[in-house]
């Protein structure tokens, strides 16, 4: 899994942008489904993609969740493994 930070710029610039910010670049974001816990202490939740279970449980206090959705970074497609090929 792929995460994005955005560092501070260096002091010398004096205007405290972020190097993102800098460099014009930020990643595209997309709406995307992730699972969220319903407790409102904890704040985990998890893209849909990387769920394997229908109705996923909290992967932090393994309580109950429900469907959203975030803006965030797209990530590259990884394919599915299909074990190891025979010799």
């Amino acid at each position: 899994m792929k995460c994005f930070y955005l560092m501070p710029a260096s002091s010398n610039t004096g205007e405290g942008k972020t190097i993102a910010q800098e460099e014009g670049t930020k990643p595209e974001l997309r709406p995307t489904v992730i699972w969220k816990c319903k407790d409102a202490a904890c704040k985990a939740w998890v893209r849909e993609e990387f769920t394997e279970a229908e109705y996923p449980a909290c992967p932090i206090c393994q309580g109950p969740t429900i469907r959203s959705f975030k803006h965030l970074p797209i990530i590259a497609a990884k394919s599915k493994r299909k074990g190891k090929k025979p010799k």
